[in-house]
């Protein structure tokens, strides 16, 4: 067995040896895509998944090159070695589960209900403890809430409190965690999942949306929060009816490469399912500008918004009813400006206690805070059939 092991490994390493060999060789007849790790370098057609920078240890495609004359385009080079473009049947690599992936909610797949999912991520609020009463019986555990109560949403925005929105995210735009740009936003809706908006998938040509920092509180980072963790982003997947420049169907997942440790600064939010919900309010958080053109809040912030009839915000735009909901202030004020794209329009969950349920991806607007002009969201319920496929899956 010791041999069988050592030979396999020897025929492994030529392989890759080989592979590399034959890449550096064609390399400066190969346009660089300029592309990182765990980008999106080929779009799949609908019937076929996307092809994803890989290095070569992680593409086995490598090892059919010269057998199968298989073409791979180049991504970049990380310390002289090929980042290239593998095809999706190598996906799973780096990924511990493996999951289906369909763009259609028309495809059968068997997956978990967002309504399942919230009822079991409900449960993180608790953290077990001994009894102090039961000191007879040393194995004896009581169940604490250890997270923030919210309350009634007050009008006025002002500083999130720890504990409160512990599914934010704030997304990362570079190769690397640090020095990264940090811009959108996002919500944590599993133990791998980022829910955002689709226009968040890169900023400017060629930056891609990265890392996701989880647990924070503050816009910079290194402000001493140990609660903070960042996750690197090896996915991501924009719905396939969002067509830039519109803003129709601005909704994208963000997977993650490994499962989030959850705590009482990090878990995910509940998603609302009722399309005939009509709340009267709703809060939206960030650390988006605080005025148009503005710098970006130190501090995560909310701020409690009306939601506006269709009627009367599409006097400022041409929404649809269906997939968006309109948000602000008649006066002005109050409103999420830029940065705060892909963050969340949430509201107090009724069945669980220290829950918020995410009714809204935060999308576009005119300006920040003007009077009767209210921001535009991506409206969840919508798409929660597309949603569940992709991110509780059974099979």
């Amino acid at each position: 067995m010791k041999r069988y092991k050592s030979n396999l490994l020897i025929s492994m390493i030529f392989v890759l040896i080989s592979s590399y060999s034959y890449l550096v060789g064609h390399c400066s007849t190969e346009r660089l895509l300029s592309l990182y790790e765990g980008d999106i370098c080929k779009k799949g057609n609908g019937g076929t998944s996307d092809h994803v920078c890989r290095t070569l240890n992680n593409c086995s495609t490598v090892a059919n090159l010269r057998t199968n004359s298989i073409k791979l385009g180049f991504c970049s080079y990380n310390n002289q070695i090929p980042i290239v473009c593998c095809p999706p049947t190598d996906y799973a690599i780096v990924s511990t589960t493996k999951v289906k992936r369909s763009s259609s909610p028309t495809v059968a797949v068997k997956t978990y209900s967002a309504t399942e999912k919230c009822d079991e991520y409900s449960k993180l609020i608790y953290t077990k403890v001994l009894d102090p009463i039961l000191t007879s019986a040393p194995d004896e555990y009581i169940l604490l809430k250890d997270c923030y109560d919210v309350k009634a949403l007050i009008v006025g925005g002002e500083k999130a409190e720890p504990k409160e929105f512990p599914h934010m995210a704030l997304l990362g735009y570079n190769r690397k965690a640090s020095g990264n740009t940090w811009s959108c936003a996002g919500s944590l809706i599993s133990e791998r999942w980022i829910l955002t908006a689709a226009h968040c998938e890169k900023v400017g040509t060629s930056n891609y949306a990265s890392w996701a920092r989880l647990g924070d509180l503050k816009y910079y980072p290194n402000t001493g929060n140990t609660e903070s963790k960042v996750y690197k982003i090896v996915e991501r997947i924009k719905h396939p009816n969002y067509q830039v420049p519109s803003y129709y169907h601005d909704i994208a997942l963000f997977h993650l490469e490994k499962d989030v440790e959850f705590s009482p600064y990090i878990r995910p939010i509940c998603l609302n399912t009722d399309q005939l919900l009509k709340p009267s309010n709703a809060v939206a958080s960030g650390w988006g500008r605080t005025r148009y053109n503005g710098p970006m809040s130190p501090d995560l912030l909310k701020v409690v918004l009306d939601i506006i009839p269709t009627n009367q915000c599409n006097s400022s735009y041409e929404i649809d009813d269906e997939s968006m909901v309109c948000a602000g202030y008649s006066e002005g004020g109050k409103d999420t400006c830029g940065g705060d794209s892909g963050g969340p329009l949430q509201i107090t969950n009724d069945n669980y206690t220290c829950m918020y349920t995410q009714i809204g991806i935060t999308s576009f607007g005119k300006n920040c805070a003007q009077k009767d002009l209210p921001g535009v969201y991506t409206k969840v319920s919508k798409y929660i059939p597309w949603i569940e496929q992709i991110v509780w899956p059974k099979e």
